[in-house]
Formats: structure tokens, C-alpha cells, sequence
């Protein structure tokens, strides 16, 4: 096989590991990103536990040691958020529209703004509690609603902060390549730091360049290429339109990158498994513990089915009420993604069993699928619950309700 097509299967390939990618695994970026609050979030309490913890460990600790291993081949092959820029720009591209042209310095300055970002969602968010992230103020879970082929929500959660950011986003990536990944995303923070020690690595040598820079302008990072002899920028996200572009064949992967990229895919898919996997097991392993209760609560007695409003759709629940309280809560259907609800389910419905109330505190992570879960059985009691992922208030259609 030639050079050429060589570069040519390496494009083919990114693109089909994208497509798979986005819809096979949409919330990959969320799912890291949590994993790694819910990690902080146990140690800053003090709460942390190993076997507890150790599905997130899997998926975060994991995807930073392939980072260090290939480098962000995340960011450039497996999240959706980035496939969404490419896929912006390349439209923005066919209508003829060059682009916004950041000159170095300024891009150089715009770029620190992704850790500006992550260090106030630590400390701000996570740790002081300034805001939230979980409910409708994220752009990506407003994304994640949308990406899911044949599901769409109603347009009303584009008119919320999360809505309005995403869109702002969307608008940007047409201005400017990757423009959330150079900017604004403090995964992508992360990953650029742990990239720096990165093994696997792009090089050149520039005595046999001339003053082409040709790399430089086909880098979907705006990284200025003509600068190095080896790519160490952890901006780099191994997208080999570098290599792809070169006219003298001199930049070039210190590895197969089709091979490399193809071990790191497997090896991400793996980690997700094994999560997923291992968060069921703690789940079975720990169940919820239930107060038995003996006196007599305030709600009729009956069975009531209700549904409430969660990620991807509408959840439905059967509750079943004896002496007045709450004994039981069975899920008949949801449409989230199954390890977010599975993450959310037996806790929220024990916490509503021992407190017999609808509203309870949502599973970080699982905050929609959480919201949707209690507000279905709101909405089988007859009783008032203000759902804040929709802009509906549950109301209930039953004939039951308090005594």
C-alpha cells in the first residue's frame, strides 16, 4: 500500500471509529467526566471507597492511562461532542465560509481558558457548590438529549442555560475548527495534560520542510506545527491530518496510527464494559437498605402507576401503597440509557421508601434518570412535584392521593 493510501484509510477509519462512536456510546464524555467528580466528590468527604468506587476508577484512571500511552485519542476518535465539531466544520467548509482565522498569540491565550473552566467546576461547583452541572446548565446534557438518533426530546430544553451554551457552541464550531476542544472543555483539560507524557507521538524534521507549513494549517488544533521537530503539545488530539496533508511525507506517526488507534478504541469500549459490568455487581452486592415501617402513613392504599420525565423519554412506575405508606416501587418502563438509570434506580426508590416522599436526592451522574424516577411517582400519589429537567409540573391522573 502507498503513502497515499495509506493516509487516506487513516481518515476512513477515524470516521467510521467516530460514527460508531456517537452512536453506540453518545455520553462517553459525561461518563468519564462524572466519574471523576463522583471520585473527588468521595474523597473530599471523606466517604471514599475502593470497591465502592470502582467502577468509576475503571473508566477514569483507565481512560487517563491510555491518554498517557496514545495521547488524546479520545478527542479525536471516540467523543461525540468532538464529531460534532468536525462534522460543523465540514459543512461550514461546503458553504464556503473560511472560517474565523485566530492568530497564534490569541489562540495561544483563548486555549488556557479550558483550565480556567475545570478548575472552577472543581473547585466552584464541586467543592464550593457555586451552581450545578447536573440538571439543565450543562451544554452537554442538552447535547446528550439530541444525539441520540430517533429519540428526540421537544425543542423546549434548547431555551434552557444548557440549551443556550450548546447552541453558542454549535455556532462557534462553524467559526472556528474544534472550537469547543481548543476553548472550552475542561475534559479536554485533562486530557491535554496527561497527553504531555503521552509515548506515542507525531514527528518531523523540519530541515526538510522549507517554509511550506502546510501541517500547520491542516491541524484542526491550530498547534503550530512548524515549530517542532516532535508534536509534544498535549492540544494535539492524533487526528494525523498533519500526516494525512504532508506533501513530502515528513510527518509521520512513531507507530502504526490505524493499529494504535484501533487497540485504543477496543481498549476505551473495554473500559465502559467493565464499568457498567462492575457498577451492577456493587448494586447486587450492596442493595438499598428499607425501613419497615409499622404505622399507619397518610397516602390511600391501592396501586397507582405514574410517569415522569427522564433523559431520553418518559419513565413509568407502579407504586403500591399498604397502611397508608409506601411498600413498594417497580419500574414497567424508561427509555434513558441503562447504565444511567440502573446507576439511579435502587437508590432513589429506597431513599422514597424510608422517607416516603417523592423528592429525595438525585444520584450524581444519574440526575436525570434520577429526576424522572421520583417524579413518575409524584405523579401515581396524585402529590405536587416540580420535575427540573422539564418545564411541566407533575400533577397526577389518578383518583388517589393523600388520606
Amino acid at each position: 500500500m502507498d503513502n497515499k493510501k495509506k493516509r487516506s484509510s487513516v481518515r476512513v477509519w477515524r470516521r467510521i471509529i467516530q460514527v460508531i462512536s456517537f452512536l453506540v456510546l453518545p455520553g462517553l464524555f459525561t461518563s468519564i467526566f462524572y466519574a471523576m467528580k463522583e471520585i473527588y466528590s468521595a474523597a473530599l468527604a471523606g466517604n471514599f471507597s475502593f470497591s465502592a468506587m470502582l467502577p468509576q476508577l475503571t473508566l477514569f484512571l483507565g481512560s487517563m492511562i491510555i491518554t498517557i500511552l496514545t495521547g488524546r485519542f479520545f478527542c479525536g476518535f471516540l467523543c461525540s461532542f468532538g464529531a460534532m465539531g468536525d462534522f460543523l466544520w465540514f459543512l461550514s467548509k461546503k458553504t464556503g465560509n473560511k472560517g474565523l482565522k485566530v492568530n497564534e498569540k490569541a489562540d495561544a491565550w483563548l486555549k488556557n481558558l479550558k483550565y480556567v473552566i475545570l478548575v472552577f467546576i472543581i473547585f466552584g461547583i464541586w467543592t464550593f457548590h457555586i451552581g450545578s452541572l447536573d440538571n439543565m446548565t450543562g451544554p452537554w446534557a442538552v447535547f446528550g438529549m439530541y444525539s441520540k438518533i430517533g429519540s428526540w426530546p421537544s425543542i423546549q430544553y434548547l431555551f434552557t442555560i444548557g440549551g443556550f451554551l450548546l447552541l453558542l457552541i454549535i455556532a462557534g464550531s462553524f467559526l472556528v475548527e474544534r472550537f469547543f476542544c481548543r476553548y472550552l472543555c475542561p475534559l479536554g483539560a485533562v486530557f491535554a495534560i496527561m497527553s504531555r507524557f503521552r509515548l506515542f507521538r507525531i514527528k518531523k524534521d523540519r530541515s526538510k520542510c522549507g517554509s511550506c507549513r502546510l501541517c500547520t494549517s491542516k491541524c484542526s488544533m491550530g498547534i503550530p506545527l512548524y515549530q517542532y521537530d516532535t508534536v509534544t503539545s498535549g492540544e494535539c488530539i492524533d487526528c494525523f491530518e498533519c500526516t494525512a496533508g504532508c506533501p513530502r511525507q515528513n510527518a509521520r506517526a512513531n507507530g502504526a496510527p490505524v493499529a494504535v488507534s484501533a487497540v485504543s478504541a477496543a481498549a476505551m469500549f473495554g473500559l465502559v464494559y467493565a464499568g457498567n459490568t462492575q457498577a451492577q455487581m456493587v448494586s447486587s452486592q450492596t442493595p438499598a437498605a428499607v425501613e419497615v415501617r409499622t404505622e399507619t402513613g397518610s397516602y390511600a392504599d391501592g396501586t397507582y402507576t405514574g410517569t415522569g420525565q427522564g433523559f431520553r423519554g418518559e419513565t413509568k412506575t407502579s407504586v403500591t401503597v399498604e397502611n397508608g405508606n409506601i411498600t413498594d416501587i417497580t419500574v414497567l418502563s424508561y427509555e434513558d440509557d441503562k447504565p444511567y438509570f440502573n446507576k439511579a434506580v435502587e437508590k432513589v426508590t429506597a431513599e422514597i421508601l424510608n422517607s416516603q416522599s417523592a423528592e429525595v436526592d438525585a444520584v450524581s451522574g444519574a440526575t436525570f434518570s434520577s429526576n424522572g424516577i421520583m417524579e413518575s411517582v409524584a405523579n401515581a400519589l396524585n402529590i405536587s412535584y416540580t420535575n427540573p429537567n422539564s418545564t411541566l409540573k407533575s400533577e397526577g391522573h389518578g383518583h388517589h392521593g393523600k388520606k
